[in-house]
């Protein structure tokens, strides 16, 4: 049966290029949607006439569903197609997001979000399998942690937007604004996908395959979600999950919180904003940096050196919290540091997306990589806003807000470092049709 060599299935540079541009639209998108919420805690918390927590629920809603559209569209995408599952995904999150804007009460906050997560659920995959098939295997992974590092602009972008619309706007229409102009960007995002993105030629060779009855007799066809379980690829399947489980749940852990945070050290909304944006910027080039180390030395590698690094970083950024040294100005104060330091260390997951794509054929790998991820997302991820706020609790309320980030982060970095030595080396994997 012929492989991608066989088959000369290749790509232009037009067609790479616009592959890229089109998941890379995707995954920022993610970051903007998904993120942005974290940055308005405090204004719809008042809003609303209710506490942190309860706007924060929207958040774990957001990330539990999303590990329902990872399954789904994974699935989708293998059967349907990579383009087509990318176009219906934004459609999703971006016209929920955008509905958000007009919401008056709790219930219809928890509803979109919902709906928004499944969106939001099935794009991170079926980009991270579109870039495994379409990009070189001697650089895909720098491919991917451009990728990663793009939701993080995302995120930044959307630390912008909260911190403009409040100041421009006020509290009670100024998150409004914010959910519009996110959710806006998303929906042009659809026109991007359509006019530059290619389809996969590997899986438009597997279907095609797959539709005129030419796969070998006693090929496996059966469902992808039934696949990713079988004997030859489920240890990939649940260390994949666990890597991305305990990733999500740290950087949950420090992304939905650190606005709040801040806020609960009496730093000005534009400082903090600073703070906020300065960290993850710094931070952006390591997830390409990753990507490049993991192409150069291998993805176990790359792999373990970050998880050292993080180790360190989430250390010290609890030290910073027991410290509580006050707020003056952004370069006196050791938890700006820190903050970058750990999110620096979240590079590591540069690699993630091509790693787990390696693993698996093409008749399943959106819905594998998309599982590991998403599901450990929804259900990692979605934990921290919730036992985040009970340990905080347990230790005598929001004053202990960063030590209960920091006991909840090095929990997951140690899991996550562990995660490291399940997965195998697959620098270099070349992708076939089948």
């Amino acid at each position: 049966m012929p492989t991608l060599m066989e088959s000369n299935i290749s790509y232009t540079r037009n067609e790479r290029y616009g592959a890229l541009g089109g998941i890379l639209f995707g995954h920022f998108s993610d970051g903007y949607d998904l993120v942005l919420i974290s940055y308005l805690f405090f204004p719809m918390a008042h809003e609303f006439h209710t506490g942190i927590p309860q706007i924060a629920l929207a958040l774990t809603i957001s990330l539990v569903f999303s590990a329902l559209g990872g399954v789904v569209f994974g699935w989708f995408a293998d059967r349907f197609g990579r383009k087509k599952g990318l176009i219906l995904s934004l459609a999703i999150f971006g016209l929920s997001t955008l509905l958000t804007a007009g919401i008056n009460s709790l219930w219809q906050l928890y509803l979109l979000r919902a709906i928004e997560g499944i969106g939001i659920g099935g794009e991170w995959g079926i980009g991270f399998a579109q870039i495994t098939e379409v990009w070189s295997p001697k650089t895909r992974a720098t491919g991917g942690g451009i990728l990663q590092a793009v939701f993080i602009i995302g995120s930044i972008t959307g630390a912008f937007t909260a911190g403009y619309t409040l100041q421009a706007y006020g509290f009670s229409l100024g998150w409004r604004y914010a959910f519009v102009i996110a959710g806006v960007v998303a929906l042009i995002g659809i026109a991007v996908v359509q006019l530059i993105m290619p389809e996969s030629k590997f899986w438009k060779d597997y279907d095609s395959k797959r539709r005129k009855g030419e796969l070998p007799k006693d090929y496996d066809i059966r469902s992808p979600l039934i696949q990713i379980f079988s004997k030859k690829v489920r240890r990939w399947t649940l260390f994949s999950l666990l890597i991305g489980g305990a990733n999500l749940f740290i950087y949950f852990s420090y992304a939905s919180f650190m606005p709040t945070l801040l806020g609960t050290l009496s730093v000005p909304i534009a400082d903090y904003t600073l703070i906020l944006v300065l960290g993850q910027a710094i931070a952006v080039p390591f997830y390409w940096l990753n990507g490049y180390f993991a192409d150069r030395f291998g993805r176990k590698s790359s792999a373990i050196g970050y998880g050292i690094i993080y180790i360190i970083a989430v250390v010290s950024f609890m030290g910073a919290n027991i410290l509580k040294t006050p707020y003056l100005m952004l370069v006196a104060f050791p938890l700006f540091y820190t903050y970058t330091f750990v999110s620096i260390g979240q590079g590591v997951s540069g690699e993630y997306g091509v790693w787990y794509s390696e693993h698996f054929p093409t008749k399943m790998r959106s819905t594998a990589t998309n599982f590991g991820y998403m599901v450990g997302r929804g259900f990692a991820g979605g934990l921290a806003p919730i036992v985040i706020p009970l340990i905080a609790a347990s230790l005598g309320g929001l004053s202990h807000l960063g030590i209960a980030m920091s006991i909840a982060m090095l929990v997951g970095v140690i899991v996550q470092f562990i995660g490291f030595f399940g997965l195998k080396e697959t620098k270099g994997t070349e992708v076939t049709t089948l």
